[in-house]
């Protein structure tokens, strides 16, 4: 060994130690350890739903563990009683030195799994977090990925192979809060993450700045929002696969790169006296690229762009005391979306033109502005006035192949008053009003431009005679006319009419000692008819009728139990509405098959479905020691659905096809609740 070489070994040696050294002597700050286990189960109507999650956060040493898994899995009865699952599965793990050191290490990794897509993705990472100031710190990392999903399709009728691909993988997160400087609240933030998994790659990039100064009661924030994605998959299903061998180098990818701009500026400053003055801009900016790598020689594929730029500006003047709140505003924007056919010049023109129009289809312009203004004011002790009105304007422009080429005004304003005669009442009385006018300004669509007003009344009492007494009545009249502005010749005018009123009732008494009764009660009857503008009279087509209530039974100060009954009662007319009834021979007797079942047929008519729910619901709220805490709920449905035809009902069938519309169907529905939180 040469002196040079000696040399050269005894000072990466010194180095190391003097790493070693520093990461041994770090001041440890030890965390809170945090160990809890999350479990639920849920059925509902046709729906299984089941989850799982698990948070450890545990110090050993002068390492800090911190483990996240999170479970869910779906199920859906389908038809035939059969069950279709989705499973995800998501894991995130790190280890790291805690302390104020210049130098931490951290190890750390994430997996998912997906059971439906068949996807199967890991990433492990190493590296060394590196904080030069106590505010700021950078932190490299490297690694390995790993991400498994159905490749080409290589025969007909099987499921596509799964792939995996594997690779290095690298990235680097940052952060900086300075103090302030000259009132200037700085905040930095950022990460990094890429994959090399051959054939394919993935990008993930966010950062995130933030400025804020205040200054003679005048606050300016400025506040920027970065983010780029690429994500690469097989074209399982493309044409481009099909009767492929499997040698990877023949399967084709689909890259899909996306890069995100938000920024936005906020100024909030005193004019005079208690008047401000508060402006914003936002601007968002999104590019989207798709395109098809590794595709074969002879084959023709079509990559796309998207764009889109939006910005929208408020501007408003507020004057706030303790008994009047006035604000001022105005609200304008434009947005732009573009789509294009990115390999247009590489495909024949017959085929590039009609997939470049259909693009270009959903491409739009469109801008908006809105005058709002709003006022709250106590005049009296008892007595406060709210208003609100709103005036706004939209542009929606299409290219000529689409039809959408619109223009839309909406005025809308409410007033309110809030009345309190005695500590025992309040009395909320609102008025809501509405007007849009839709203009559609190609011919074809024109047909469809319609004015609809709106009016709504909701009074509301809330009444508390007694400390442990409370009643809420809530009512509400609506009513809606929908104009067209022009009918086509020869056809029906087509405006219609909605009318409603609904009551809502909510009473609580509570006995002490944890023993509660409460119960809801509501009631909608909605009217839909043929509008008759000239005459400002209807014809009624449809009335929908709803009931529905619940009482309540709660006892219990620690452990809280419930118990209650609730129903749920609806009728609706329904111009095709089907009864399924018994066949009979000439005789009168039922006929039936080879099985015994008796045969059936079915009969469609104008009628009315009526849909009746009654059943016993309960809960259970046990908290325990720890935090921990184990919450019930469920409820038992008995449905009953009738069903009355109108009309004449043919001869000789009318009786049984009466009392099987009578009986109806009859369904039983159990549904559950449990969830656990287990600290430990």
């Amino acid at each position: 060994m040469s002196g040079s070489e000696g040399t050269g070994r005894r000072r990466r040696y010194r180095r190391t130690a003097l790493v070693l050294a520093v990461l041994i002597a770090v001041p440890v700050v030890r965390a809170q350890p945090v160990r809890q286990f999350e479990a639920g189960f849920e059925r509902d109507v046709n729906r299984y739903r089941w989850t799982a999650a698990l948070q450890v956060s545990q110090p050993v040493g002068a390492w800090t563990f911190d483990l996240t898994n999170r479970f869910a899995s779906d199920a859906f009865i389908l038809f035939e009683d059969r069950l279709s699952f989705r499973d995800e599965n998501r894991l995130a793990w790190r280890a790291s030195r805690a302390g104020t050191a210049m130098l931490e290490p951290r190890l750390e990794g994430r997996a998912a799994w997906f059971s439906l897509s068949r996807v199967f993705s890991q990433e492990l990472y190493g590296g060394m977090r590196y904080r030069p100031r106590p505010y700021a710190w950078v932190e490299p990392v490297v690694g390995l990925a790993l991400d498994q999903r159905p490749g080409a399709l290589t025969e007909a009728g099987t499921p596509p192979p799964l792939r995996t691909d594997a690779g290095p993988a690298a990235g680097v997160r940052l952060a900086l809060t300075p103090p302030p400087v000259d009132a200037y609240h700085l905040r930095l933030e950022g990460e990094g993450t890429w994959q090399f998994i051959t054939p394919r790659r993935g990008r993930m990039l966010r950062l995130h700045g933030r400025a804020e100064r205040t200054f003679e009661a005048t606050r300016l924030t400025t506040e920027v929002r970065l983010a780029s994605f690429r994500r690469d998959a097989y074209q399982a299903n493309s044409f481009l696969n099909r009767n492929v061998p499997t040698d990877r180098l023949s399967e084709t990818v689909e890259a899909t790169t996306s890069d995100t701009l938000f920024a936005f500026v906020e100024l909030e400053t005193p004019i005079r006296g208690r008047l401000n003055l508060r402006s914003r801009l936002d601007v968002a900016l999104n590019n989207r690229f798709v395109r098809t790598l590794r595709a074969p020689d002879d084959v023709l594929f079509f990559d796309s762009d998207f764009n889109r730029r939006a910005f929208d500006l408020d501007l408003g003047l507020t004057y706030d005391t303790p008994d009047l709140a006035l604000r001022l505003g105005f609200q304008g924007g434009a947005e732009v979306e573009r789509r294009d056919l990115a390999n247009a010049g590489d495909l024949p023109p017959a085929l590039a033109g009609p997939n470049r129009r259909l693009l270009r289809q959903a491409d739009y312009d469109r801008g908006h502005v809105t005058l709002l203004a709003r006022l709250r004011a106590t005049l009296t002790p008892f007595l406060a006035l709210h208003l609100d009105g709103t005036a706004s304007a939209l542009r929606h422009d299409t290219p000529e192949i689409n039809p959408d080429d619109r223009d839309e005004i909406l005025y809308n304003g409410t007033a309110g008053l809030l009345l309190q005669p005695s500590r025992y009442l309040q009395i909320d009385i609102q008025l809501f009003g509405s007007y849009f006018h839709t203009v559609y300004l190609r011919a074809e669509r024109s047909a469809e431009n319609n004015v609809q007003r709106s009016l709504r009344l909701r009074p509301s009492v809330r009444w508390t005679p007694a400390p442990r007494t409370q009643v809420r009545l809530t009512s509400e009249v609506r009513a809606t006319y929908t104009v067209d502005d022009f009918v086509l010749a020869g056809r029906r005018p087509s405006d219609q009419s909605a009318r409603e009123m609904r009551y809502e009732l909510d009473v609580t008494q509570d006995f002490g000692r944890g023993l509660r009764v409460l119960a809801r009660g509501g009631l909608s009857d909605l009217h839909l008819g043929r509008f008759l503008a000239d005459r400002f009279a209807e014809i009624p087509f449809d009335t929908l009728r709803t009931y529905s209530g619940w009482l309540r039974l709660q006892a219990g100060q620690r452990i809280t139990a419930e118990i209650g009954l609730r129903f749920f009662i609806r009728s609706d007319f329904d111009r095709a509405t089907t009864v399924r009834y018994e066949r009979v021979d000439e005789n009168g007797q039922v006929l039936r098959d080879e099985n015994g079942q008796i045969l059936t047929t079915t009969i469609t008519r104008p009628g009315r479905e009526r849909i009746e729910q009654v059943g016993p619901t309960c809960a259970l709220l046990w908290p325990m020691r720890g935090g921990s805490a184990l919450r019930l709920d469920g409820w038992l449905t008995v449905q009953h659905v009738r069903r009355r035809l109108y009309g004449d009902l043919p001869e000789g069938a009318a009786d049984r096809i009466r009392r099987a519309g009578r009986r109806g169907t009859r369904t039983l529905i159990p549904n559950l609740a449990v969830s656990v939180l287990w600290r430990f």
